[in-house]
């Protein structure tokens, strides 16, 4: 087997464990070669010749792993995404065995799951259009700012940095929504507008019920409340109903779409995957790419 790990050095408090599974998926007769990205190299160049390999082994946080598989889409080879991040959503919503021996053997093995992703277009301060891949969220609005203000914190005390800068915008800035998705157009005030393409999110709570990586459709939620106050009915319905299938999602105006365009007035800043977008035109859009990605799984993923 000739496999390609692409690891992130700079990722989260368990970065070092890719080691330990490159020893255990190791055997004789194999090639295994290891790309670190960072200043030194990007994911366009750690992945030119990916096409050459069996396997491909994603390593890091959510941002990482969001922008290595965007090079990887329509390339037919099987990826494995490896937890060495923060949060990793993507890898909790995959639902995979976390341990190294247990992702060495899915590896190995080489199951596959057909998944969607996400493409983010927005306008940059030149009037240019700029596209990124995403996996699970991207918007603009309050989750934006939570992003920035755990960015600092996020490496030193994990998940943690996310609740407190959370809980420290206590008044998140309204703005308005006009949003055209498949051929319909809604007009709506919130504190945030995302496009999610998977959101169970910490502890296993579903950010948007019924959203799926594998269903070629992208969900789309305005968070209409103005203040954080107004958000604990939403919160309380995550704790008691973590599937959001009996309680819903108070606040949370959601539909479905295959694409759609967002105007936000006054413009708000924005992010995907928890990376930052400079943004100032207020004007983004996304639409989804259907199976477009192999992701390795085990007979625990929820994707089995």
């Amino acid at each position: 087997m000739r496999c390609l790990i692409i690891h992130n050095l700079a990722s989260g408090p368990h970065s070092d464990e890719i080691f330990t599974f490159a020893h255990m998926l190791s055997a004789a007769g194999d090639e295994i070669v290891m790309r670190f990205i960072g200043d030194g190299m990007e994911p366009e160049e750690a992945t030119a010749d990916v096409r050459t390999f069996d396997r491909v082994v994603v390593s890091g946080g959510d941002g990482t792993v969001s922008s290595v598989l965007d090079k990887l889409r329509g390339t037919g080879v099987p990826a494995l995404i490896f937890p060495s991040g923060t949060a990793n959503l993507f890898f909790n919503n995959i639902g995979n065995a976390p341990e190294a021996a247990a992702l060495a053997k899915a590896c190995r093995a080489g199951r596959t799951a057909k998944v969607d992703m996400g493409e983010l277009y927005w306008k940059d301060e030149a009037g240019n259009i700029q596209r990124h891949g995403f996996l699970i969220i991207a918007g603009s609005g309050f989750d934006a700012t939570i992003m920035e203000k755990a960015g600092t914190t996020k490496n030193e005390i994990g998940e943690v940095a996310y609740a407190l800068a959370g809980l420290s915008t206590l008044a998140p800035q309204v703005a308005h929504f006009t949003i055209e998705h498949d051929g319909v157009v809604d007009e709506l005030d919130g504190i945030s507008c995302m496009l999610g393409n998977t959101a169970v999110i910490q502890n296993d709570i579903n950010l948007f019920p019924g959203c799926r990586m594998d269903d070629g459709m992208l969900d789309i939620v305005v968070i209409e409340a103005s203040t954080l106050v107004q958000l604990l009915p939403t919160a309380i319905a995550g704790v008691f109903d973590p599937a959001g299938k009996g309680l819903g999602r108070p606040q949370f105006k959601m539909f479905q779409a295959r694409e759609a365009k967002i105007t936000c007035t006054p413009s708000l800043g924005m992010q995907f995957d928890g990376e930052l977008i400079s943004n100032n035109s207020g004007v983004f859009g996304a639409r989804v790419l259907p199976s477009c990605l192999d992701i390795i799984i085990d007979e625990f993923s929820n994707l089995a």
